[in-house]
């Protein structure tokens, strides 16, 4: 069989999108290795879905992905250029949602509902007034320090941030995930739809990916590697870095920033109590 018996995905899941091929399965259909296929993933090219027994599953969609991967490597792309071209195709259904981008007349109708100009917004949140405008055209991106800035500013958390906003569930499949992507190097994947107390997400960092500022809010934070390497700054003193398997908490009132350095895709489970991120 293609698929391990215990994560067998919903039915209702188209099947381009079902993620039920083995890893070894997945590469003979790319025509390469199965080493190449993890490389390709420490490199950010694709991430598969993990089994709760830690198995790579790739779907349908996925394959087509990988045979174009396979297509760009023989006409020698490295793996920036890929990722780049990657990221202006569509992408599969089962990895992020077509609606996922931070979204900025949303962002506009926040500012609006509290009664604030764009240059008194900007003031309050310690950003430039023309960022702002274009961030509300959705001309521009947010780096997380920014963003934060701005949460804080109007008093709202991510969860303000999703466009799709779901009925609370116990259980939530991968497929059914609330996904923010802030550019092409951040994407937060919303873990839970009935926690009150704490905000648990998954963050899918780029090879480039860093905070680009240091940022605090109320709170404690929990964070475990699944994949790749990250370097985190804690207050005025404290530097760590972690690699796959190693978790980190801290208060969030101390000012953190971070910073990718796997060279590739780097894959967190974060928690934040209460959910004021």
């Amino acid at each position: 069989m293609s698929a391990v018996a215990h994560a067998r995905p919903d039915s209702r899941v188209p099947a381009s999108s079902e993620p039920r091929h083995q890893i070894g399965i997945a590469a003979r259909h790319a025509g390469v290795s199965t080493s190449a296929l993890r490389q390709w993933e420490h490199q950010g090219l694709l991430t598969p879905f993990r089994s709760p027994s830690g198995y790579r599953l790739y779907s349908d969609a996925d394959l087509a992905r990988l045979r174009r991967i396979r297509r760009m490597r023989a006409e020698h792309l490295h793996s920036r250029g890929i990722r780049r071209l990657l990221s202006s195709a569509t992408t599969p259904a089962s990895r992020v949602a077509p609606d996922s981008r931070l979204d900025g007349p949303r962002l506009r109708s926040l500012r609006m509902a509290r009664g604030l100009s764009l240059k008194a917004a900007a003031e309050r949140a310690e950003l430039s007034t023309s960022f702002l405008s274009a961030l509300e055209r959705n001309a521009t991106g947010a780096s997380m320090a920014s963003l934060r800035r701005l949460m804080r500013a109007y008093g709202i958390t991510t969860l303000d941030l999703f466009r799709r906003r779901q009925p609370a569930a116990r259980r939530v499949r991968p497929q059914d995930r609330e996904v923010l992507s802030l550019g092409s190097e951040v994407r937060i994947e919303q873990l839970a739809r009935s926690a009150v107390m704490l905000e648990p997400q998954l963050f899918v960092l780029g090879a480039s990916a860093t905070s680009e500022g240091a940022y605090d809010h109320e709170g404690e934070e929990f964070v475990y590697v699944l994949d790749g390497d990250i370097t985190f700054w804690v207050g005025d003193r404290e530097r760590y870095r972690l690699r796959r398997g190693d978790a980190l908490t801290f208060p969030s009132t101390l000012p953190h920033r971070w910073r990718n350095g796997a060279g590739g895709e780097t894959r967190l489970l974060w928690i934040n109590t209460p959910p004021t991120f």
